[in-house]
């Protein structure tokens, strides 16, 4: 489907943060005990989805900051709407 998002996006708790968020990965059990998990992260440059490895010693680092951001967006988003709410009630106060 061309111009939807793909279906394929992680859905993990932390996307959005940092530009995007967390994933674990598990390898395969088809050569023993595995490597896993992993933990990626996942943003978005214009159009295009990137993934990035996360170290182990990192990952707490980088959910502390999506967290952030996510706070941060929210309270952006909320600012807006509260910045419309009073131009629509200026315009309905000077409406005739």
């Amino acid at each position: 489907m061309k111009g939807s998002q793909p279906a394929n996006l992680p859905q993990h708790p932390n996307r959005g943060g940092w530009q995007g968020g967390l994933r674990c990965a598990r390898v395969g059990r088809c050569w023993g005990a595995g490597l896993g998990p992993y933990a990626y992260r996942f943003y978005r440059r214009g159009k295009r989805l990137c993934k990035e490895y996360v170290p182990k010693a990192m990952v707490e680092q980088v959910v502390e900051a999506c967290n952030a951001r996510r706070a941060l967006r929210q309270q952006l988003k909320a600012s807006w709407q509260e910045w419309r709410d009073l131009l629509a009630d200026i315009r309905e106060a000077e409406s005739p």
